[in-house]
C-alpha cells in the first residue's frame, strides 16, 4: 500500500468517528426532546484493494447510514395503550363529577334522602291529619324533593355540556394532527429520488401519531413510498397521502337531543358516534352514554314517584271532602327525529304501563311498510305494523304516528324525555292533601241535625274500608255505580239478609245480600275519569247478625281520618317501575353509578399499567441512555484520536521521504 493509501485509510477513520460522535452528540442533546428516537451510526468496511497476494489491502471505513432505534411494533403497542389510558381516564373524571348525586355516607343530603323525607312527612301527618303545619310540611318536603331532583338534572346537564366541549376540543386536535401528518407525507414524497427520508421527519411523524392516539384510537399502514395511511379503529380514513379527512362534532347528535354530541365524518356525512373508540374522544363518547343512562333512570324514577304519589293521593279526600288533586307533575316520553329524515311523520309517545317500561331508549326505523323497533340497551328488535290511526305499542308505551314517514326515516324514543322528567311540585294549598279515605262506615243514620243516630238492633258491623282493584266481586255484593263518589251514602237492611245502598237523597242505587262474616258488603268505585280509576273502596262484614231496619252510613273520612296518609307514607315500597319500587329504584340507581365508576376505575388502572409497560418497552428501544452514550463518546473519541495518529504518522513519513530525495 502506498503512503497515499495509508493516508486515505486514516482519513476514513477520522470521518467515520466524526460522524459517529456527531450522532452520539445529537442523541445526548435530544435526551429530553419529546418524540425523539435515538440514532446510531452504522459503519461499514470499504471494499479491499486488489493485490497480487491473497486477501488484499483494506481501504478503511465508511458511514453506511444513520438509523433510528425504532420498532413499529413497540410504537403501535404504545399508541394503543395511550388511547386506552386516555379513554378510561376521561370516563373516570366524568363519572366522579356525579358523585354528589349518590352520597354514600349516612346523613348526607341527596335525592335518596329527599325521597325518604317526603314520605316520612306523611307518616307525621297521619298522627294528626287535620294539622295545617304538618300538611305544610308535606308540601315543603315535596318542594325540597323536586328541587333536589332539579339540582341532580342540572348537574347532569352541566356534565353533558362539558363532554360536548371535550369532544369539540378533541376533534379540533385530531383534525390539526391529521393535517400535520398529511404535510409530513408531502415532505416524504418530496424527498429526492435515491435519498433516504430524514430521521427528523420520521421523528416528527412518530410524535404526531403519539399525540393523535391520545385523542382517538388509530391504525396505521405504511405504503411503498414511505407515507402513512391513518384510520380510526373502525376504518374511517383520517390521512391518506397528502390528504387529511376531517371529523366534526354534531350538536345534538343524530337525533338533535339537547346536551348531546355526535361525531360526523365530513367527507361522507356518515355518523361515527357509535364507532369511535379510544382516546379522549372515545372516552367522552363512552362517558356520555353512561351519563345518558343515569339520566334516563332518574327520569323514570321521577315518573314512578309521580305515579304512585298522585295515584294514592287521588284515592283519598282532602279537608274540603274533594278527591285528592295531583301533588306532582312530570314530563312523559319524547321522540326525536333523525336529521336525515325525508318524510313528514310526527311521532308522540305516552306511558300505558310504567312497570313495563325498560330503562333504555328505543330507535324506530321505517322501511316503507313496517317499523323496526330496536332496544338500544341490548340491541334486540321487533317489527311492528301500525294499527288503525297509526298506533304502535311496545315497552309499556303507546306510540302515535301521524303524517307520512319515508323509507329510511328513523326516530329516537326516550321514555324519560330530554329533560329527564321535568319533575315539579304543582300543589300549593296544604288543605288539598288527601290524608283521609273517601268513606268511613258508621252504624246508624244521619239525623236532621247532622249527627249520627244509631238505632240498630242487630250485632253486625262493617270493617274499615280498604282500596282494591275493580273486578268481579262475586254474587251478593252491592256495587255502587261509578260517578257516585264522594257523596254520602247509606246502607239499610230490608230484611235479615237483604240490604240497599241509597244516596243522601234516598235513591236506591245498589242492592246486596248478606253473606256472613268476612264477606264483601259494599264496593264503591272511584271516578272513571280520575287518577284512581280502576280502584274502589271495599267494605266487609265484621261478624255478628243483622236485623231488618239496621242501617249504616258511609261518610267522608275528612278531616279526622288518617288512612290515606298512612298508605301514602308507604307507597315508596310499592312496585311501580320495571325494577320494582321507588326505594328499590333509587338503590339500584346508586348501585348502577357505583358499578359504572368501579368498572371505569378498574379499566383505568389496567390501562395505566399497560401504558407503563408499553412506555418502558418503547423507551428501552428508542430512548436515549446517557450511560451508553457516554461510553460511545469515549469509544469514538479514542477511535478518532487513533485515526488522527495514522494521518500524523503518514505526514511524518512523507516529510522523511521528501528529505531523502
Amino acid at each position: 500500500m502506498s503512503l497515499n493509501g495509508i493516508l486515505q485509510v486514516g482519513l476514513s477513520g477520522v470521518l467515520a468517528s466524526e460522524n459517529a460522535l456527531q450522532t452520539v452528540s445529537n442523541n445526548i442533546a435530544n435526551e429530553n426532546t419529546p418524540g425523539y428516537v435515538s440514532e446510531v451510526a452504522n459503519l461499514a468496511t470499504n471494499p479491499s484493494q486488489p493485490t497480487t497476494f491473497p486477501g488484499g489491502l483494506g481501504e478503511g471505513v465508511q458511514t453506511a447510514s444513520i438509523s433510528r432505534n425504532f420498532s413499529k411494533f413497540a410504537q403501535t403497542q404504545f399508541m394503543n395503550a395511550t388511547s386506552m389510558a386516555a379513554a378510561s381516564s376521561g370516563e373516570v373524571n366524568t363519572l366522579q363529577q356525579l358523585s354528589s348525586l349518590f352520597p354514600v355516607t349516612s346523613g348526607q343530603s341527596g335525592l335518596s334522602s329527599a325521597i325518604s323525607n317526603f314520605y316520612a312527612a306523611f307518616q307525621t301527618l297521619s298522627t294528626n291529619p287535620s294539622s295545617i303545619p304538618d300538611r305544610q310540611s308535606v308540601l315543603s318536603q315535596a318542594q325540597s324533593l323536586t328541587a333536589q331532583y332539579q339540582n341532580s338534572i342540572n348537574t347532569i346537564a352541566s356534565v353533558k355540556n362539558g363532554l360536548v366541549q371535550q369532544m369539540e376540543q378533541s376533534v379540533g386536535t385530531i383534525n390539526a394532527l391529521s393535517s400535520q401528518l398529511a404535510k409530513i407525507n408531502q415532505s416524504i414524497l418530496a424527498t429526492p429520488s435515491g435519498s433516504s427520508i430524514p430521521n427528523s421527519l420520521l421523528d416528527s411523524q412518530a410524535a404526531a401519531l403519539d399525540k393523535l392516539s391520545k385523542q382517538i384510537g388509530i391504525n396505521t399502514i405504511t405504503t411503498s413510498d414511505g407515507t402513512l395511511i391513518v384510520t380510526t379503529k373502525s376504518g374511517a380514513t383520517l390521512v391518506d397521502g397528502s390528504q387529511s379527512m376531517k371529523l366534526a362534532v354534531q350538536a345534538g347528535g343524530q337525533f338533535q337531543q339537547p346536551g348531546q354530541g355526535g361525531i360526523v365524518y365530513q367527507p361522507t356525512g356518515q355518523n361515527l358516534t357509535a364507532k369511535i373508540a379510544g382516546g379522549a374522544l372515545g372516552g367522552a363518547l363512552s362517558a356520555q352514554a353512561r351519563v345518558n343512562q343515569i339520566q334516563l333512570q332518574l327520569g323514570l324514577l321521577a315518573q314512578g314517584i309521580v305515579a304512585v304519589t298522585n295515584s294514592q293521593q287521588a284515592k283519598g279526600v282532602d279537608l274540603n271532602g274533594n278527591f285528592g288533586a295531583p301533588i306532582f307533575s312530570v314530563q312523559g316520553p319524547e321522540v326525536f327525529p333523525a336529521d336525515t329524515n325525508q318524510g313528514n311523520a310526527l311521532i308522540t309517545a305516552s306511558v300505558t304501563d310504567l312497570s313495563s317500561v325498560p330503562p333504555t331508549t328505543f330507535t324506530l326505523e321505517y322501511n316503507g311498510s313496517q317499523w323496526n323497533v330496536i332496544n338500544d340497551a341490548n340491541g334486540t328488535s321487533q317489527t311492528l305494523t301500525a294499527s288503525s290511526g297509526g298506533t304502535l305499542q311496545f315497552g309499556g308505551m303507546t306510540v302515535q304516528v301521524s303524517g307520512t314517514a319515508a323509507a329510511g326515516d328513523s326516530f329516537l324514543l326516550d321514555p324519560a324525555g330530554a329533560t329527564a322528567g321535568a319533575f315539579q311540585t304543582v300543589m300549593t294549598d296544604p288543605n288539598q292533601i288527601a290524608a283521609a279515605f273517601p268513606y268511613v262506615a258508621s252504624p246508624g243514620t244521619v239525623s236532621s241535625s247532622g249527627g249520627l243516630v244509631n238505632k240498630n238492633i242487630g250485632t253486625e258491623s262493617l270493617s274499615s274500608g280498604t282500596v282494591v282493584s275493580t273486578g268481579n266481586y262475586g254474587s251478593g255484593v252491592a256495587v255502587v255505580p261509578s260517578g257516585i263518589a264522594p257523596q254520602s251514602l247509606s246502607l239499610t237492611f230490608t230484611s235479615a239478609t237483604q240490604y240497599n245502598i241509597l244516596t243522601s237523597g234516598g235513591v236506591v242505587i245498589a242492592s246486596g245480600s248478606w253473606g256472613g262474616p268476612g264477606s264483601t258488603a259494599v264496593v264503591i268505585p272511584y271516578p272513571s275519569n280520575g287518577l284512581a280509576s280502576g280502584s274502589a273502596m271495599s267494605f266487609s262484614w265484621d261478624g255478628g247478625q243483622p236485623v231488618a231496619g239496621d242501617s249504616f252510613t258511609f261518610s267522608s273520612g275528612a278531616p279526622g281520618d288518617n288512612a290515606n296518609a298512612v298508605t301514602m307514607a308507604q307507597v315508596s315500597d310499592q312496585a311501580v317501575l320495571q325494577n320494582g319500587s321507588i326505594n328499590q329504584t333509587i338503590a339500584d340507581l346508586s348501585s348502577t353509578y357505583g358499578n359504572f365508576t368501579q368498572v371505569a376505575k378498574q379499566s383505568q388502572s389496567a390501562a395505566n399499567a399497560v401504558l407503563s409497560q408499553a412506555t418502558t418497552a418503547l423507551s428501552n428501544i428508542s430512548g436515549v441512555n446517557l450511560n451508553e452514550e457516554a461510553a460511545q463518546v469515549v469509544n469514538y473519541t479514542q477511535a478518532y484520536q487513533a485515526a488522527s495518529a495514522i494521518i500524523q504518522t503518514t505526514n511524518t513519513l512523507f516529510q522523511s521521504l521528501l528529505q531523502a530525495v
